[in-house]
C-alpha cells in the first residue's frame, strides 16, 4: 500500500539555466528568493500536513540545491520541519551541476530521492534541446546521490523533437536510465506556452502525442516495477502566449488555414473530450461580436436555449473560418480575436471554406461521435456552414437535422438577421422541444 504524501509547488526564483526547449517552466519567474519568507512557505506547507502522512515531495522549476532558489538556512529549515513531523522520505528535484556529497548529507536519516531531467540517452539530441548538460554529467550525478545513499529518479520526456523513432529512442533512454536510476518517468511531452516547443508545433516542425499514442509507444514499459507513466504534466490547452498574439482579420487562404486555426483544430481532434453529460451536438454560426455569445444573434439563441430548460444537454458548436469551435472555447484566443467579412468573399474563397470547414467538422466528428447521441444545427439553409456541414455529416455516416425550416427561412431570409427573427426562433424552441429529450 502506498504511503500518503503531500506535495508542495515550489515558487520559488527560477532555474538558473531556464534555456531548454521543451520546459516552459525553466523561464518562470517565481517569487522573490528571500529566506524569511520561504521559511514562512515551508511552515504553512507543514501545518497543513495531518498526521499519518510519511512522505514530502517538492517540485519547482529549477533545482531544490541551488542557493540562488533555495538558500541553504531555508533548506535547512526544511530538513529540521521534515524531522519535527515525522516524514520518513523526502523527493525533491535538481539538475546534476547543484549536487555535492555535503549537501546531500544534509538528508542523512531520511529515505530520500532526487529527480533529474535526463531527457534523453543522447548527447547530440541533448545538445539540441539545449539542455545544458551532458551524460557524463548525469551519471557523476547519480553518483553523488547513490554515494551519499539517496535514490536516483530520471525524467523521460516521450517524444521531444530530434530524436526520430519515437519508441526506439525511449527504448535506447529507458534502458541507460535504469542503469543509473533507481526509477524512471515517462513523461507525455507537450508544448507548454512558454517553451520554444510551442513554437515548433505552431511552425509545424514537431507535434504532441495524443493520450492514445502515448500509451502505444510505452506500452512496453507501463507494467514495469520501477517505470511511472505521466500523459499529461498540465492542464493543455493551445494557451497561445502574448508574444505571438495577432488579430486575424481579413478574407481568403491565409485566414482560413492559418496555423493558429490548425493547432487548435488538431488539439480539439487528438486530445479534447467533448462535456460527457452534454450528448446533443448543436451546430451554430460564428459572430462578428467576440465572443460569440455577446453577440444579438447569439444572446437570443442562448435565451431560447436557456428557456428550454434543456440546455445542459446539449453541447454549442459553432462554425467559423477559424473551424470548429466548442462554446467553452470561445474566449480563447484566436477565436476571441479574428475577424472574416463575408462581404469580401470571391465564389473561389467560398469553395474553399466549404472545403476546409467540411474536412474540419468532419474529423472532429470522426474523433467525437460517440460522445453524441443526436446532431443537430440552426444554420441558415443557404449558408456555406450548413453545405460543408452536410458534406461532413455524410461522408461520416451521420444524418443532421436543421432546426431551422426551410419554409420558415424561405419567410425570413430577405430581411436582417434572419436567425434572430421571431419565426426562426420558434422554430428552434420547437425543434428543441421535439429533438432534445
Amino acid at each position: 500500500m502506498d504511503r500518503p504524501r503531500e506535495v508542495l509547488i515550489l515558487k520559488s526564483g527560477r532555474c538558473s539555466w531556464g534555456k531548454c526547449i521543451f520546459c516552459g517552466y525553466g523561464s518562470i519567474f517565481g517569487d522573490i528568493v528571500c529566506v524569511e519568507s520561504l521559511n514562512v512557505k515551508f511552515d504553512e506547507f507543514f501545518k497543513k500536513i495531518k498526521p499519518g502522512v510519511k512522505e514530502v515531495c517538492v517540485y519547482g522549476s529549477g533545482s531544490f540545491f541551488d542557493e540562488e532558489q533555495v538558500p541553504n538556512d531555508s533548506r535547512g529549515h526544511f530538513i529540521s520541519l521534515c524531522k519535527k513531523k515525522g516524514i520518513e522520505k523526502i523527493t525533491v528535484e535538481s539538475r546534476p551541476e547543484f549536487l555535492s556529497g555535503k549537501l546531500l548529507s544534509e538528508f542523512k536519516g531520511f529515505d530520500y530521492t532526487i529527480s533529474i531531467g535526463l531527457e534523453v540517452a543522447d548527447d547530440k539530441i541533448l545538445r539540441k534541446l539545449n539542455k545544458g548538460f551532458k551524460l557524463k554529467d548525469f551519471e557523476e550525478g547519480a553518483k553523488k546521490i547513490h554515494n551519499a545513499g539517496g535514490k536516483v529518479r530520471a525524467y523521460l520526456p516521450v517524444n521531444p523533437p530530434f530524436v526520430g523513432d519515437v519508441e526506439k529512442s525511449i527504448d535506447k533512454s529507458v534502458k541507460y536510465a535504469l542503469k543509473h536510476a533507481d526509477s524512471v518517468v515517462l513523461i507525455n511531452t507537450l508544448p507548454h506556452a512558454n517553451a520554444p516547443l510551442f513554437d515548433f508545433w505552431v511552425r509545424g516542425e514537431w507535434n504532441f502525442l495524443s493520450k492514445e499514442d502515448f500509451a502505444k509507444v510505452t506500452l512496453k514499459w507501463a507494467d514495469h516495477p520501477k517505470i511511472d507513466l505521466d500523459f499529461e504534466t498540465f492542464r493543455f490547452t493551445p494557451k497561445f502566449p502574448k508574444r505571438l498574439r495577432k488579430k486575424l482579420a481579413g478574407v481568403g487562404e491565409e485566414y482560413l488555414t492559418h496555423p493558429y486555426f490548425e493547432v487548435w483544430q488538431d488539439w480539439l481532434c487528438r486530445w479534447y473530450k467533448p462535456p460527457e453529460k452534454r450528448r446533443t451536438i448543436l451546430f451554430l454560426s460564428c459572430a462578428f461580436k467576440k465572443p460569440y455569445s455577446e453577440s444579438e444573434t447569439h444572446k437570443k439563441i442562448i435565451e431560447v436555449l436557456n428557456e428550454s430548460g434543456k440546455r445542459g444537454s446539449i453541447h454549442e458548436v459553432m462554425l467559423s473560418n477559424a473551424g470548429v469551435i466548442p462554446r467553452e472555447f470561445e474566449d480563447h484566443y484566436p477565436f476571441n480575436d479574428y475577424d472574416w467579412s463575408e462581404k469580401n468573399e470571391t465564389p473561389e474563397i467560398r469553395l474553399r471554406y466549404v472545403e476546409v470547414t467540411g474536412k474540419r467538422i468532419g474529423e472532429y466528428l470522426s474523433a467525437h461521435k460517440t460522445c453524441y447521441d443526436k446532431f443537430l444545427c440552426y444554420l441558415k439553409p443557404d449558408s456555406d456552414s450548413y453545405k460543408a456541414l452536410e458534406m461532413a455529416v455524410s461522408e461520416v455516416d451521420g444524418s443532421i437535422k436543421n432546426l431551422l425550416t426551410g419554409e420558415t427561412y424561405m419567410k425570413v431570409r430577405g430581411g436582417s438577421k434572419p436567425l434572430t427573427q421571431n419565426e426562426s426562433l420558434k422554430d428552434l424552441e420547437k425543434g428543441l422541444e421535439n429533438e432534445v429529450r
